[in-house]
């Protein structure tokens, strides 16, 4: 069984190779959103439980067709898996998209569902047919051989991916590896002869192609979905997609699906509003700071000022590389200006170690379009900026919108706006301009129309759109009463751990799209606060009272609410780490690695608790889980990364002990393997299916990290009850792997 055993590793690296890349790639369309984590892992898990299902089903009755079966579907798990990766790179021309506009929440649902339909359940599928074969040579053990050798597999890909290949191959070409490596593995195990050759040929064809044409390849694609475009260059950096586009000598440059440069300009006004009015509103700036991706135009527009030294701080490197190599002789002689100084560092920890001080601080950024950029946003980060202003000086952030039309979306992000805002700086504006600002200090200011007409008439720093005329109009007293009457007054706190702008931010994004979409999500603050403590006691009494009815209720309902936590909590460790440490696009396979390894660690070590009571084992793995939520409401607030990865991979210990436990008692009931892999296969992904989708779509933007953590303890407690209950009903003893 030494090459099955391989095989079987070989089909659970794939399955974390499919999440990883498919998973990047959906940050490289949806603005860099977490959100499309839990959608991916809900949407996954709920088709490999299906899988898991109908596979284990029918393993029993396969007979001498199950290595047929087996491989069959191995075979179409490796080619739907290349399949699901084009069509997700395709999805900005499926969705009718155009350069610069990202999918929308129902369109990421509807894509992931095309997607990964077929991977997924065909990785299910195995999941039960190889516990299956190795149940024919000990019946006890195989559904726990297969999850061990499947997560060996997986973790060893996580490896594999974030030290080796995410730096070196575009995601296609690693699908394009791992499939030709499954075809290899498969092809050795096949006992078929002139099949396997077939097959084995294939799979090495299929590995040659992963380094030789990757490239080109991507390349291609990225040609075909933006047809009408050049495609100069497709990057990937540790933080994020890029891709150049020229079009008719116009050059764009999309970072995870949005326009961070464009040129020739194209939002002049933007750039002279945002860039230069602040320095007029200050009267005399030296030192100004921009934060949030610093556009080329914004830039070029505080310039104009005699400033003496602007600092543009960028996460990525590549980013900033790609932007001047684009951008041409304009933006390299700009970015060679000795005034400017670009600052590669995470906008909040150049705070905490800079002992810099300046006039005016920008975001260029309108508004979160994920828990990274929420991060700016916060009223944490907002008490950084204070203690980083010179006496008289100014913070100002973009609105969304337009200052002639404010829809009520966007009037209710910049009433959280201002009201966040409000909490650290006594003095708050908001502007009805083109593209509308909020202006905060700790001084009042004034902006008299007259007086600031008169100040930009003798500056006279040659504004394209902006003069003196313009901006007595911009300024009327009229015009800024009747903004501001739209601006929705709210209580609302916009916090690191309770996002409520990106929340907003989000509906008002669907309702360009979708406006039934965008109401319902509207209307989800109002329906969590009413119905999540009625549906927690409603689990509360369910577990109880089929415990009590029935005691093989009570290790269904764990295994269930054992998924719901697991999915849960790798979701929720995604956005954590987003939100505390940066862009997540890199070190999600990490945290997916160590997940793994962390469950199965737990199914082997469960096999040594022998002569230990079955119930008391899930019972303690119910009990330590509430200890992990515990450290993860630390570490949403501090600690390091490693903690926080450590943290992960207990949680996947305790769930993967769990898991063995389950198997080892249901094995002395039903002999079949796959009907036993098939059954926890379905509670396990069904509950993680729940527990992903709500925990990145519903609880974390809704109710914030801190509520989200306490109802998934309140899950867990709920199964550590049902466990004590039907203590000492089952006795069990877990036999040696």
């Amino acid at each position: 069984m030494f090459l099955f055993s391989g095989a079987v590793a070989v089909i659970g690296a794939l399955g974390l190779i499919a999440q990883v890349v498919i998973f990047r790639e959906f940050l490289g369309i949806f603005a860099g959103n977490e959100i499309s984590a839990g959608v991916l892992l809900s949407i996954w898990l709920l088709f490999e439980g299906l899988g898991a299902w109908f596979s284990g089903r029918y393993a029993p009755r396969l007979g001498r067709g199950l290595w047929d079966w087996f491989t069959g579907i191995g075979i179409l798990s490796g080619f739907s898996t290349i399949a699901s990766v084009i069509l997700i790179i395709f999805s900005p021309k499926l969705a009718g998209l155009i350069p610069g506009e990202i999918l929308n929440l129902h369109q990421l649902i509807a894509i992931t569902i095309l997607a990964v339909l077929l991977p997924a359940g065909t990785h299910g599928a195995l999941f039960s047919l190889s516990a299956e074969i190795f149940s024919q040579v000990d019946r006890r053990t195989g559904v726990s051989r297969a999850y061990i050798y499947e997560g060996l597999g997986t973790f060893l890909a996580g490896l594999l991916l974030y030290f080796l290949l995410l730096s070196r191959l575009a995601g296609i070409g690693i699908i394009l590896l791992f499939t030709g490596v499954m075809l290899v593995a498969l092809a050795l195990i096949y006992p078929r002869r002139i099949p396997a050759i077939c097959i084995f040929l294939a799979g090495s064809l299929v590995v040659l192609a992963s380094s030789a044409l990757a490239d080109s390849f991507s390349r291609s694609l990225m040609q075909a979905v933006w047809r009408g475009h050049r495609v100069l260059a497709v990057r990937e950096s540790p933080y994020g997609k890029l891709v150049t586009l020229e079009r008719e000598g116009r050059r764009q440059v999309l970072y995870d699906g949005t326009v961070i440069m464009d040129m020739p300009r194209s939002e002049i006004i933007r750039d002279e509003e945002l860039g230069y009015l602040p320095m007029l509103f200050h009267g005399r700036p030296r030192d100004v700071l921009i934060l949030g991706g610093g556009r080329i135009g914004l830039i070029n527009e505080v310039l104009r000022f005699p400033v003496s030294r602007v600092q543009v701080i960028e996460l990525d490197p590549v980013l900033i590389a790609e932007t001047e190599r684009a951008g041409g002789q304009m933006v390299a002689e700009m970015m060679s200006e000795p005034r400017v100084e670009v600052v590669t560092a995470d906008p909040r920890r150049f705070f905490s170690v800079s002992d810099d001080s300046f006039d005016v601080i920008i975001l260029s950024l309108p508004a979160p379009a994920n828990l990274n950029a929420n991060r700016l946003f916060s009223i944490e980060f907002y008490q950084q900026c204070a203690r980083r202003l010179k006496p008289g000086g100014i913070v100002v952030t973009p609105m969304p919108g337009s200052g002639d039309n404010l829809v009520f979306e966007a009037g209710v992000i910049a009433g959280i706006r201002q009201s966040t805002l409000g909490r650290v700086f006594p003095c708050v504006y908001a502007l009805g301009l083109d593209a509308p600002l909020i202006i905060a200090s700790m001084q009042p200011l004034e902006f008299l129309p007259e007086v600031l007409a008169n100040r930009l008439r003798m500056e006279n720093p040659g504004l394209t759109v902006l003069t003196p005329e313009y901006l007595s109009h911009l300024l009327d007293s009229f015009r800024q009463q009747r903004f501001r009457s739209k601006i929705v007054n709210s209580r609302l706190i916009n916090y690191d751990l309770l996002p409520v702008e990106l929340f907003y931010n989000l509906v008002r994004e669907s309702r360009r799209f979708s406006p039934r979409i965008a109401d319902l999500m509207a209307r989800l603050p109002l329906a969590v606060g009413q119905l999540t403590l009625p549906l927690l006691v409603m689990v509360i009494v369910v577990a109880i009272a089929g415990s009590l009815l029935r005691s093989g209720f009570a290790r269904g309902f764990g295994i269930m609410s054992s998924g719901f936590a697991g999915a849960g909590v790798s979701t929720l460790t995604i956005m954590v780490y987003q939100l505390r440490f940066g862009s997540v696009y890199s070190g999600v396979a990490v945290l997916f690695a160590s997940f793994i390894l962390g469950s199965v660690t737990g199914a082997y070590l469960s096999e040594w608790l022998k002569r230990v009571r079955l119930g008391l084992l899930f019972l303690g793995g119910d009990l330590m889980f509430l200890v992990i939520l515990g450290m993860m409401l630390r570490l949403a607030r501090s600690g390091g990364q490693t903690l926080l990865v450590l943290t992960l991979m207990f949680a996947g210990l305790i769930l993967g002990w769990q898991f063995a436990v389950a198997s080892a008692e249901r094995q002395t009931v039903i002999s079949s393997g796959g009907r036993t892999a098939g059954l926890l296969g379905i509670l396990d992904f069904s509950g993680g299916a729940i527990g992903g989708f709500t925990v990145a779509v519903v609880l974390v933007p809704v109710t914030g990290v801190v509520n989200t953590i306490l109802i998934i303890a309140a899950v867990k407690l709920s199964s550590a009850v049902a466990q004590l209950l039907t203590l000492g009903k089952s006795r069990f003893t877990i036999q040696r792997v």
